[in-house]
Order: structure tokens, then sequence, then C-alpha cells
């Protein structure tokens, strides 16, 4: 094959494209390799020394510059990729990588038969401090409880998100109750030692926090929404309480059985009071029945006696 030597950079250029295209089959490679190998020999002959040193930092220098878009745009990627799971507030996990990251760590703890604990929070009147102190105010307040959770939140495994509006899901995974209830104490505690001015709030001068928790051992074919209702039942049996203050699912569950164990105990005594009532009735009614038979018999003899007076009068 023929080539001129002028045109050997337009030839490199049309050959290396080539060889990178998905057109590779064995004979046409072998003949590109070996036309590419002639090519880079006359290229190298017929340029000067130097030329031939400045051609190839030139296109070292292209490569570096290909690799550092390269980089760019991966690190755009993946900081499109963060953004797409981060709550722009509260720089906190959002809504949807918790609900991503709790069905990754359900299925985990499935494998490994261990337990998953599951907190939320949620700030007491919280309306009310924005109503008092304006939205940014509010925005800045949540954004002081996210940095204090992820304080005390420090392990690889575990995940603080904004569960919504002021409400916040830690996500503890190989954490029985004991474990998680510490937890919960401690970001309470951590918040109020903030001492953020609340002074509408009905239960204390600064920000609270109200926490519920659950902990499951998952089994097969189970679903995450199980952890979730029970750690909002706890969270509002906290509210009930008084606020302020941790719940823990198996306080909860204690609580329904009390609640459900006095409800027997109330129908029960319901129902033998309203027995003992008609039994009082009945009684009474046997009485008024014989004080009625008294009388008759009584109205009988004094008509008896009277039909004998008027008998005697004749």
């Amino acid at each position: 094959m023929i080539v001129e030597l002028d045109n050997l950079h337009s030839y490199c250029q049309t050959f290396s494209a080539w060889l990178a295209s998905g057109y590779q089959d064995e004979s046409c490679l072998l003949r590109g390799q070996a036309l590419q190998e002639v090519l880079d020999w006359l290229q190298g002959k017929s340029l000067s020394n130097l030329d031939y040193q400045f051609l190839v930092a030139s296109q070292e220098l292209e490569r570096r510059q290909l690799q550092q878009k390269l980089e760019g745009a991966n690190e755009e990627l993946q900081r499109l990729s963060t953004l797409a799971t981060i709550d722009c507030l509260t720089q906190v996990a959002n809504r949807r990588r918790f609900e991503e990251y709790l069905d990754i760590e359900w299925r985990r703890m499935t494998r490994s038969q261990q337990p998953l604990s599951l907190i939320l929070v949620d700030v007491d009147f919280f309306k009310s401090y924005n109503d008092t102190y304006g939205h940014p105010m509010g925005d800045r307040c949540l954004s002081k409880i996210a940095k204090v959770i992820k304080d005390v939140v420090q392990r690889p495994t575990d995940l603080v998100a904004r569960y919504g509006g002021e409400e916040f899901a830690v996500i503890l995974s190989n954490t029985d109750i004991l474990g998680a209830a510490h937890i919960a104490e401690k970001i309470c505690f951590a918040v109020r030692k903030l001492a953020i001015p609340h002074e509408n709030s009905q239960l204390s001068s600064y920000v609270t926090l109200s926490a519920g928790l659950a902990t499951v051992i998952p089994i097969s074919n189970s679903n995450s929404q199980k952890i979730i209702v029970a750690a909002d039942k706890a969270l509002y049996q906290a509210k009930a309480a008084g606020r302020d203050r941790v719940c823990s699912q198996e306080q909860t569950e204690n609580l329904e059985a009390k609640l459900f164990l006095s409800e027997k105990l109330f129908i029960r005594e319901e129902l033998w009071l309203s027995i003992h009532k008609s039994q009082q009735i009945k009684e009474k009614n046997q009485q008024l029945r014989k004080q009625v038979q008294e009388a008759m018999e009584k109205n009988q003899q004094i008509m008896q006696k009277n039909s004998e007076i008027m008998y005697k009068m004749r």
C-alpha cells in the first residue's frame, strides 16, 4: 500500500477512529493494526526528531485534556446523583433515599436475622414556632436539629433522613430496642442542649423533640412498612403522653394491652352492674306485685265488711 507522507496525520486519525469503532472482526482488525504500525513507522521516519517529540507531546496533552473532561463529567454525574438523594435544606437524606435505604437494610437484616431499628422524631409545636419567628428562622432551626442528629448518629451503616416537614427518621441496623432508645434519648438531649428559644411552646421555653422508635427482626416475605407503622404509633404515644420524650414500640404495645384489658374489665363490670340492676328491678317488681295483691285483698275485706254492715242495717 502506498501512503502519501503529507497526509499521514489524517490517515492516522482516520484509522485510529476506525480501530476504536465496533467494526473489529478478526481479519479487519489484523489489517487495521498492521496498517497502523506501518503508518506509525512512516510518520516517525518522515518527521524530524524535534517534530516527532512535539507530536507525541501534543497527543499526550490531548489525552490529558480528554481525561480531565471525563473526570469532570463523572464528578457532575455524581453531584447530580447526590442532589437526587439529599434534602437541600438540612443536607441529610431525603424521603426518597430513606425509602430506598430502608428497603435495602430490611432485606439485609432479613438475611442475617439481626434487629433493625427505626426512630421517628418530630419537633414539638413547630407550627407555632414558624408562626412566631417566621419560616426562615424555622428553616434554620431544622438545619440545626439535622446537624445535631447527624453528630449523634455516626456509624456509616446508619442513616439520618428528613422524613417530611419537621419530622426526621433514623435507620439503625444491627441495633436492638435498648440501643435505639439510647440513641433517641441522646438526640432529644442534644436538641435541648441547643437551647433554641421557643416562647410560644406549650411545653418549654426552648425547642424540644418527641421520638417514637420500633425494632424488628425482619422475616422473609415481610414488608418494611411494618416498622414504619410501629414507630409512628410510638411517636403518637409520645405526643399523647405530653411530648418531649421517647416512646418505644414495646411501651406502646404494653399500653395497648393494658387499654384492651381495662376495656374488657370495664365491659365485664358494666355487664355485672347491668345484671345486678336487672335483679334489683325484678325484686322490686315482685315486691310491687305483692303489695298490689295485699292491697287487693284488703280492698276485698273492706268490701265484704261494707256488705255485712249494709245487710245488718236492713
